[in-house]
């Protein structure tokens, strides 16, 4: 039976067409799935009630209506959402009782396995429906035994929100539960900037662009006529693809916690080597680990045996005289555009804004014994390399993915100038612990295990640990390496 919620969602909707950008079109393959786990430590009768969760939703979705539309392919290879009032694409919410008690997922470490089958309605990959339709917006929200609790999964389309405006969704929709929950007057909710006008980037960046420098050559990638079939798919195909594909390659989903103290104490290390007034943030330290132990995982030259390390110099030198190009590794940074437009940050733009920078090495240079002074090398270079990502560097960016609809499918199929990467992705300064429907902070937010492939997502740890958590998920060869290496695991533990 429909609510009343959504009635007045219904005639609150305006019908429209949202053209997405290329920055969206980077990231639609995937969904952007978290899990929120709330305790009731009063022992609540009323705890979270499930009238007002999911009037509040609804409600919140009167100032997010892209998630009730419907996403199509354009003849140019890019994406829209169409929003039509008569046939809204109304999400999936859901509700049922959990057989599990919070004590037992805390001690479980909050593995979301420890949950029912089918605990997430939606998977890492943006997937149709049975009835081949694809919800933007998909929640789970599970009572916890003997009202212990309540953990909420939530999904939504990565094409149409980046990790800010699924933070900003969800601290509206518990602002306006709590409103709902204390008085239920409607005309009580603030209102707040929300804007999902891909208008916006345009507006904060240069309109006499510079010519494409040597930084944005590092993201080009030749492509061809496979990629450019995948891009004029639908994203119903597409979706299906790229499902069969992963179930192809197997990996391994760890989780680290890396400590304030850890990170003071890194800092310690290499401060010597730090020029004078240089900042190093924690990104800056995490990425370096993460580069220097993937690139190492391809092997050392201090363990290879002597006549290996004469084959591998005498192979270097040959490649030297032909004009060979060294090996190269690249950190792949998800670099926000937020603070460095402000406009964005004042409409509160929730749609994509993060373009990638690829920070380039010698491979070679990180599998060198690991001292103070290349862990400072590494992370200086990164830092540099993120205070120099200005207007100009995004307005290419943006010109690129705009221009070439098949870009993002591109270093995945085809070589690159890159012996190996890592990939991350931080988004622990969005507040996600401030996320409080009525009953209290969450005591724990995680990724969906399996959500990104080779890929790292840094979440901020519990208020009460200070610090972060890294989540791992890389194929399980890496896995293990990660697992082993004494620079990592003395800097971050399982």
């Amino acid at each position: 039976m429909r609510s009343l919620a959504i009635d007045t969602l219904t005639h609150s909707v305006e019908s429209r067409t949202i053209t997405l950008d290329g920055l969206d079109v980077m990231s639609s393959i995937m969904n952007l799935p978290l899990y929120f786990y709330y305790k009731n430590t009063e022992a609540d009768a009323g705890f979270m009630p499930s009238d007002v969760l999911r009037d509040s939703f609804y409600r919140t979705l009167h100032d997010f209506s892209i998630l009730v539309g419907h996403l199509q392919r354009t003849k140019s290879g890019l994406l829209q959402v169409d929003i039509d009032k008569n046939n809204l694409n109304l999400p999936e919410y859901k509700e049922t009782y959990c057989d599990v008690h919070f004590d037992k997922l805390k001690t479980a470490g909050f593995d979301s396995t420890a949950l029912p089958d089918h605990a997430e309605t939606a998977g890492p990959i943006m997937l149709e429906n049975a009835n081949g339709v694809i919800k933007l917006v998909n929640i789970h929200v599970h009572r916890l035994k003997d009202n212990s609790g309540v953990a909420i999964f939530a999904s939504i389309a990565h094409a149409v929100v980046d990790g800010a405006g699924f933070s900003t969704f969800m601290k509206r929709w518990s602002t306006i539960c709590k409103l709902m929950a204390s008085d239920g007057l409607l005309a009580s909710i603030p209102k707040q900037s929300i804007s999902n006008n891909r208008g916006d980037i345009g507006d904060c960046l240069p309109k006499a662009r510079t010519l494409p420098g040597s930084r944005l050559e590092t993201l080009r990638v030749q492509g061809g006529v496979l990629s450019r079939w995948i891009a004029r798919m639908s994203p119903q195909l597409r979706g299906k693809l790229f499902s069969a594909l992963g179930r192809l390659f197997a990996s391994a989903d760890s989780h680290y916690f890396i400590s304030r103290q850890m990170l003071n104490q890194f800092r310690s290390t290499i401060d010597e080597f730090i020029p004078e007034k240089q900042q190093i943030s924690d990104n800056d330290i995490i990425m370096t680990l993460l580069s220097i132990v993937t690139a190492r995982s391809l092997g050392t030259p201090q363990a290879q045996c002597p006549t290996g390390k004469r084959i591998a110099r005498a192979r270097s030198a040959v490649g030297r005289m032909l004009g060979k190009p060294p090996k190269l590794f690249g950190t792949i940074i998800a670099v926000s555009m937020r603070p460095r437009c402000q406009q964005l940050a004042d409409s509160g733009y929730c749609g994509n804004a993060v373009v990638p920078l690829a920070v380039s090495s010698l491979l070679s240079e990180l599998q060198t014994p690991v001292t103070p002074n290349l862990l400072a090398k590494v992370a200086v270079k990164i830092r540099n390399e993120v205070d120099a990502v200005d207007a100009d560097y995004i307005g290419q960016v943006v010109d690129l993915v705009n221009q070439v609809p098949d870009y993002y499918l591109r270093p995945m199929l085809y070589n690159t100038q890159y012996t190996k990467t890592a990939f991350a992705t931080n988004l622990s300064s969005m507040g996600w612990y401030e996320i409080d429907f009525g009953g209290g902070a969450p005591e724990w937010v995680s990724f969906k295990e399996g959500s990104f492939a080779s890929a790292a997502v840094i979440l901020p740890a519990p208020p009460s640990l200070d610090g972060y958590m890294v989540h791992m998920m890389v194929p399980k060869k890496l896995d293990k390496y990660f697992r082993k290496s004494r620079l990592w695991t003395s800097n971050a533990e399982l």
